[in-house]
């Protein structure tokens, strides 16, 4: 019958993608930099012309009280650049400068990125609206240790 995810290799069932055009590459790089660098700055500009209004971003953690791991609560585009406007983490992260930004996938108009930053693991969903690349959907984790629920 028919295949499993990862079972079978990029284009062996016949199926072929037209490569990205390295104008959105670049556009969508522009708005993942926008995305941390916005957030480790204080930049709330930055952070909110990189998000589409109906983001939504959610995390993975530990939850020693409840055993196991658990998604955390939605957080939203405004929260987001709330966050950042107030410098929420900024003190711990400030002197971290150092992040990696890699377009992992570009399909017409969707593309995934990973941005990796000394404290956050984050996967972007990010959609061509428009004329314009936009967040849509964020997954993060913490890299090092465990964190408590979010409140």
């Amino acid at each position: 019958m028919g295949t499993g995810v990862n079972q079978v290799p990029d284009n062996d069932i016949g199926l072929s993608v037209a490569p990205p055009d390295p104008a959105d590459i670049d556009a969508i790089t522009n708005v993942a930099s926008d995305y941390i660098e916005g957030y480790l700055d204080g930049d709330e500009e930055r952070m909110r012309r990189c998000l589409h209004p109906d983001m939504v971003k959610r995390t993975i953690y530990h939850d020693p009280e409840h055993g196991g791991w658990q998604l955390g609560r939605t957080a939203t585009a405004e929260m987001m650049v709330g966050w950042t406007r107030d410098r929420k983490g900024h003190p711990a992260v400030a002197h971290e400068r150092a992040f990696e930004i890699a377009v992992q996938d570009v399909f017409r108009h969707i593309a995934s990125v990973k941005v990796l930053s000394d404290p956050y693991m984050d996967y972007l969903q990010v959609a061509k609206i428009g004329d314009r690349w936009l967040i849509a959907n964020v997954l993060w984790e913490l890299r090092e240790g465990e964190m408590n629920p979010p409140s």
